[in-house]
C-alpha cells in the first residue's frame, strides 16, 4: 500500500516596497568620522574594563560586554601590520558610487599598531606574488576628506628598515 503524499502549497505573497529609513550611526562613528576628517586621525575604542583595543570602534566590548563611550576613545597610528589579503578580478556595482568598481584590486585584513581586532580595508597592490603575511601598511588619506571611510582610500604597503 502506497500512501499519497499530500502536497503543500507554499503562500506567498510578492510586492515591491519603498522602505525609507534613518538611523543613527553613534556617538563613536560620529567622533571617528570627525577625527579623521579634521585631523587625519584613526580613532578606536579601548574598553574601560578588559583594555582590549577595537578598530573600528565599537559600543560595547565583544569580550566583556562593557559598553564604551567617546571617553574611551584612543588615538590609532595609521600603521599596522597584513594579515590576510585577496585580489578580486570581477566586476560589481560600487555601493558608494553607483558605479561599476574598477578591477582588479586589493582587499586586505590587517591590524593597526595598537588595535586588538582587525580592520579591513583596499590596499593598493594587485599581484598576489607582492603579498606577504607580516607585511607593514599605511594608510593614504585624501587631501579634501569628507568624514568618511572614503577619506582612506586605501592603505599601501611599505618597507620598514
Amino acid at each position: 500500500m502506497s500512501k499519497k503524499r499530500e502536497e503543500k502549497k507554499v503562500f506567498e505573497i510578492k510586492w515591491k516596497t519603498d522602505l525609507p529609513y534613518n538611523w543613527a550611526m553613534g556617538k563613536l562613528s560620529v567622533k571617528f568620522f570627525e577625527e579623521l576628517k579634521e585631523n587625519k586621525k584613526i580613532m578606536g575604542s579601548k574598553c574601560p574594563k578588559c583594555g582590549k583595543v577595537h578598530m573600528p570602534p565599537r559600543g560595547v566590548c565583544a569580550d566583556c560586554l562593557v559598553q564604551m563611550t567617546v571617553d574611551d576613545m584612543v588615538e590609532l597610528p595609521p600603521r599596522g601590520t597584513l594579515e590576510g589579503f585577496t585580489v578580486v578580478n570581477y566586476p560589481f556595482v560600487d555601493p558608494n558610487t553607483g558605479g561599476m568598481r574598477p578591477f582588479p584590486y586589493g582587499y586586505a585584513i590587517f591590524k593597526l599598531d595598537g588595535a586588538d581586532t582587525y580592520m579591513m580595508h583596499f590596499i593598493n597592490e594587485t599581484d598576489p606574488s607582492k603579498f606577504k603575511i607580516g607585511q607593514r601598511v599605511e594608510a593614504v588619506f585624501k587631501e579634501k576628506r569628507e568624514g568618511n571611510l572614503g577619506d582612506i582610500p586605501y592603505f599601501r604597503i611599505i618597507e620598514e628598515g
